[in-house]
């Protein structure tokens, strides 16, 4: 089992990557200081590095980017940019460029958020970048049947993002919880189908209709 793992140097990257290798799956690791997702040139080349490992069993996009301001008319227009960029242009990209070196049978799980399916309106625009991963999950499952695809949305959890907003992150699930859920996804041990946007709040998992 090999996969490739965006989003691994914290939070529920680093929690999933613990939980796959204790499975026995091989990981290839993907940090920030690995590549800059916000540059497509840097996508593109982080793309043919992996490639050189495939074929792959998954790809799972942990990474992802939140602005701290709350209200909506202060954010800056680069940190909306960066929320769009990281949130959902660079998982389409990475996708799009990856997809041919993922075994038939194996396929994408992108994290998400509950914020995606229950908007904040704290935080307008993360919601809707969230938002369109959940519909890029369910669009590729309609046109992709040869792989599985995954939209995984978890509710607050103890992370540096959550912290980064100023919510105590000791209050919220611990990554481990939803790192549970990919390893059950990626060896195939739940009941869960393709398309599923899968929730994981307060330690209950549950499929959205």
């Amino acid at each position: 089992m090999q996969i490739l793992l965006t989003g691994a140097g914290g939070g529920i990257g680093s929690a999933t990557k613990a939980a796959l290798e204790a499975a026995g799956a091989r990981v290839i690791a993907v940090e920030r200081r690995d590549a800059d997702l916000v540059s497509y040139g840097e996508i593109q080349a982080l793309a043919e590095r992996v490639a050189k490992d495939a074929p792959l069993d998954w790809l799972v996009f942990a990474h992802g980017f939140i602005s701290a301001e709350t209200e909506f008319e202060k954010q800056k227009p680069e940190e909306i940019k960066s929320t769009f960029d990281l949130n959902i242009l660079s998982v389409i990209y990475l996708t799009q460029l990856l997809l041919a070196s993922v075994r038939p049978g194996g396929g994408v799980i992108f994290i998400s958020s509950s914020a995606g399916i229950n908007p904040n309106g704290r935080y307008a625009a993360y919601s809707a970048s969230k938002a369109a991963v959940n519909a890029f999950a369910k669009a590729l499952a309609l046109n992709k049947p040869e792989h599985t695809f995954f939209s995984v949305c978890p509710g607050p959890t103890n992370t540096a993002m959550r912290l980064k907003i100023g919510e105590d992150p000791k209050a919220a699930q611990p990554p481990t919880t939803v790192a549970h859920l990919i390893k059950q996804l990626v060896f195939g041990t739940g009941e869960y189908h393709s398309g599923d946007v899968i929730v994981v709040h307060n330690g209950k998992i549950s499929v959205e209709a």
